[in-house]
């Protein structure tokens, strides 16, 4: 399989359906958007990268490609959407049968260069995708797996995020990590060098020994708004017992401090996914940043409020469920509700909502809606997440195209973006499974009514100019 066989591919089937397949306009002056959207070709816009883990690459079944949509003043344009494998010129490697090239997992400038980059993970292994003013062109670098040391830590799954954890203004790679002795949380400081994926210095915080935690997934944001991102540790209490607990890292300029207790609320063997769903907004806005995790094994969101120390003192956390009052649909055994966790203002009261993926939600014909899957808004106000006014939706509400169908998993990924910046946001939603798992994206709009399916539209990775085929397309979002 040779390099640009699959883009090549791409261009040529944009251009039958009368687009023109075009990189993204050149921006005269980068921007850099610090983790509040991905803006991987500085143009100020917000794009929304999607993975499509079973694609196939030229003749090589199950090879895996991303897709990077941009925004733009008329929203995302899918006429210059960039279709990328392990077949594009420029990413290290090959594509490989069954590999599954997959999760597009996070998102920020780890290069300093004004534009955003790409994290690819999968099976353990991490690459950059560069971000440049024609925006993600297939540049690329495979992260150093490590050497279980200090200095070189295995970089694991079960946790991946990007932030300026030590306040210089570029953004850092975080990762769950091995140092040969436990599992903790790995630090690459930016900016890493484009060539060879290697850090300007290595942090590693044994949170076993420092924090009595053994880390079994984090999460980065900045939860106490001094500026710096801090690290959310989740996982296991040391000492034999194996109770959940967590501890919040605060960034700084000369290494990790730490903060207050996070209190999980599950370890990494409680989950029946490998997926680690969580975003951060201020929900309330008090100024701090809050966190929502979602569960899916066990159906439930967990909220945490920010504050100075890292968990709020004066805010309590809360989860919820399906079974909670107000909370649409009701409790059941592997609806996997919390799938996907995105946090946007849809109603315009300037408080950010939850969006909340529930990607095997049944419908009322039990028979023919399997797994067929729904999302869920939970409102933001000055007192935090709110139920009051809560409400969902599945590909049968009005006006959304297609239909609830057996396995579509209908919010396996969500994300709320202003990708035409008019300041009401849309809601873009995955259901890897529809038409038999090709896999397709839908995007709702808003209003200060809150989230419509009237007027919502859909594309698949065929729309865009790749594979028709089943390709799982819509299975993770960043951006």
């Amino acid at each position: 399989m040779r390099k640009g066989a699959l883009t090549t591919a791409a261009i040529c089937a944009v251009t039958v359906l009368g687009l023109t397949a075009l990189a993204p306009a050149a921006s005269a002056a980068p921007t850099v958007s610090k983790g509040r959207f991905a803006d991987f070709n500085g143009d100020g816009y917000a794009d929304l990268s999607i993975s499509a883990h079973t694609a196939m690459v030229g003749d090589v079944s199950q090879a895996g490609a991303v897709t990077v949509a941009y925004g733009s003043p008329a929203g995302l344009k899918y006429d210059t959407a960039t279709i990328l494998s392990k077949a594009t010129d420029g990413v290290p490697g090959g594509p490989a049968k069954g590999e599954r090239w997959r999760e597009v997992k996070s998102f920020g400038d780890l290069d300093g260069d004004g534009y955003d980059d790409l994290v690819v993970h999968w099976l353990e292994k991490n690459m950059i995708l560069w971000g440049s003013e024609n925006g993600i062109t297939g540049a690329g670098t495979t992260l150093p797996a490590g050497n279980y040391t200090s200095t070189s830590p295995k970089l694991l799954g079960g946790g991946i995020g990007v932030g300026d954890v030590n306040g210089d203004g570029i953004d850092d790679f975080v990762s769950r990590g091995n140092n040969g002795t436990s599992y903790g949380a790995s630090v690459l400081l930016g900016p890493l060098d484009r060539a060879t994926g290697k850090p300007a210095g290595v942090w590693h915080r044994d949170t076993p020994s420092q924090d009595g935690v053994a880390t079994s997934t984090l999460y980065v944001g900045d939860m106490t708004a001094d500026g710096t991102a801090d690290i959310v540790v989740s996982g296991e209490t040391v000492g034999g017992s194996g109770a959940v607990g967590g501890v919040v890292l605060k960034g700084s300029a000369t290494g990790l401090v730490k903060g207050s207790a996070y209190a999980g609320p599950y370890s990494y063997h409680s989950f029946s996914t490998n997926n680690y769903p969580a975003a951060f907004g201020d929900l309330n806005k008090d100024g701090y940043q809050d966190l929502v995790t979602g569960y899916p094994g066990q159906s439930k969101i967990y909220v945490a409020y920010g504050g100075p120390d890292g968990v709020s003192r004066t805010v309590s956390t809360r989860t919820y469920t399906q079974a909670s009052s107000g909370v649409p649909g009701a409790d059941e055994q592997g609806d996997k509700f919390g799938t996907a966790v995105a946090i946007g203002d849809t109603d315009m009261d300037g408080y950010p909502d939850v969006v909340v993926g529930v990607s095997h939600e049944t419908g009322s014909d039990t028979a023919a809606t399997i797994h067929a899957g729904a999302i869920t808004v939970l409102r933001g106000s000055a007192s935090g997440i709110t139920t009051a006014g809560a409400t969902s939706f599945t590909q049968n509400a009005k006006g959304i195209p297609s239909t609830s169908e057996n396995e579509d998993h209908f919010g396996i990924a969500n994300a709320v973006l202003d990708a035409d910046a008019d300041g009401s946001p849309e809601v873009y939603v995955g259901g890897n499974g529809e038409d038999a798992y090709k896999g397709r994206v839908w995007k709702l709009t808003t209003s200060a009514a809150g989230v419509t399916g009237t007027g919502a539209t859909s594309f698949h990775l065929g729309t865009l100019g790749g594979p028709s085929g089943a390709s799982n397309f819509g299975y993770r979002f960043a951006g």
